[in-house]
Order: C-alpha cells, then sequence, then structure tokens
C-alpha cells in the first residue's frame, strides 16, 4: 500500500477528511486502507504494520448474507476479486477455491486463509445452474 503523507496544518481538506474520518483534531490520525488509528495507539499500528509487511489478504469486495438457499451476493464492489471473478448480485457461492461455502462464516474463513496474491475460483449458482467464475 503506498504510503501518502499529508500536511494538515497546511492542507485545509486534508485536515477536514482526518477529522471526518476519526473524530479528532489535534492529534495525530493514520489511515491505512479502511483503519482509523488515533494518537500513537501502538500495538494498533503494529497490527497494520505487519498486515502490510506480509501482504495484504485478496479482498472478495462481496456484500453477502446468509439465506436459505445458502450465501447469497448482494453487492459485488468495484476492484474486488468477486468483480474480476463475474460474480453478480444474487449469485449463491458454492465453493471458494475448492472448498465448500455453506455460510458468511465458512467464506471469511476460506478467505482469511488465502496468501496475498492467489488467484481464486469460486462457483456460484446462477439462475439455476452451477458456474465456475476465476479471477
Amino acid at each position: 500500500m503506498p504510503v501518502v503523507e499529508k500536511d494538515v496544518s497546511v492542507d485545509q481538506l486534508a485536515a477536514q477528511e482526518m477529522v471526518q474520518k476519526s473524530g479528532q483534531m489535534g492529534v495525530p490520525v493514520i489511515v491505512a486502507g479502511t483503519q482509523v488509528v488515533v494518537g500513537f495507539d501502538r500495538p494498533a499500528l503494529e497490527r497494520i504494520a505487519q498486515r502490510y509487511a506480509a501482504g495484504e489478504r485478496p479482498k472478495m469486495g462481496l456484500a453477502v448474507r446468509d439465506s436459505a438457499q445458502g450465501v447469497e451476493v448482494g453487492t459485488v464492489r468495484p476492484g474486488g476479486l468477486g468483480e474480476r471473478a463475474g460474480v453478480q448480485s444474487g449469485d449463491i457461492l458454492e465453493t471458494l477455491n475448492g472448498q465448500p461455502v455453506r455460510s458468511v462464516a465458512d467464506l471469511e474463513r476460506i478467505a482469511a486463509s488465502l496468501p496475498a496474491g492467489t488467484s481464486v475460483w469460486l462457483n456460484v449458482r446462477r439462475d439455476g445452474q452451477s458456474t465456475r467464475l476465476q479471477s
């Protein structure tokens, strides 16, 4: 992840952005992806540093929910592995890299175990048919 340093003492828009993200004024604010660290929270900073040093896990980019049919896709976010693979809203996830996906918890567990840079393949049920997708 590229690091962008903003001097909030001279960049009013950057200052406003940090206040909006953290609700804080006059303290250091670090934003790493979607994570906001206020002040010198060393444990939080170390967790972020370890995550990025090891290579960030792939992001599926899917808003999903457990349903009677299985794990149903609600929204596909731009730029995620799901979009690159061709996942569509309404798809029912069946497998991720060959492992069965029966619940959102299964999906999260499997996705968290994937190393950075991993290609993914999914089987989805769409319009009553099983389809294999790959990013």
